[in-house]
């Protein structure tokens, strides 16, 4: 009577398996993948950190703000929106505070529609009005930015905070 060799059955399972055997997952593929093994997590789900808020500069009256020609910085943004700015004439300090969130396109001109995220009122209710028509007129006039073609590639679609302070002493 023939032996068989030690490890032959080895042999035979694993030449089954290769040539035509049942066709059946890795058993450490069963046990250890989370795609087939919905329990095998125990941390619950963290969703990614937040991205930062975008770019925030505040704008204060300044009558005698350069204006800017090229602009190739993120500060230099922000100085052209105080250059284009004027507000009400004859408003002297009204306390009045305004912060808007808006992208720009590569062009620099304004991408979609500027959203008004803080608004505080001051002190003189009848200042609202010109106080925001002269925010609104500054991107009016400002706006296509002169953008380098390198900067407006590098800052289109990113978010900016305009926070405009009217501060100006009486």
């Amino acid at each position: 009577m023939m032996r068989p060799h030690p490890g032959s059955g080895a042999r035979l399972v694993l030449a089954a398996l290769l040539f035509g055997g049942p066709a059946a997952p890795p058993l450490a593929a069963q046990v250890l993948s989370p795609a087939l093994d919905p329990y095998a997590w125990e941390e619950p789900y963290q969703p990614p950190p937040p991205l930062p808020e975008g770019l925030r500069g505040t704008v204060r009256p300044n009558p005698d703000a350069p204006k800017v020609e090229r602009i190739d910085r993120i500060a230099q943004v922000f100085q052209a929106i105080q250059a284009c700015w004027r507000p009400a004439s004859g408003s002297g300090y009204s306390g009045q505070e305004i912060t808007l969130r808006l992208s720009f396109k590569r062009s620099g001109e304004v991408l979609g529609q500027p959203r008004i995220t803080y608004y505080k009122a001051g002190t003189q209710d009848d200042r609202r009005e010109p106080f925001t028509r002269a925010v609104r007129e500054a991107f009016e006039r400002c706006t296509p930015l002169p953008f380098t073609e390198s900067f407006g590639r590098a800052i289109a679609g990113r978010v900016f905070s305009f926070r405009f302070v009217d501060a100006r002493p009486m």
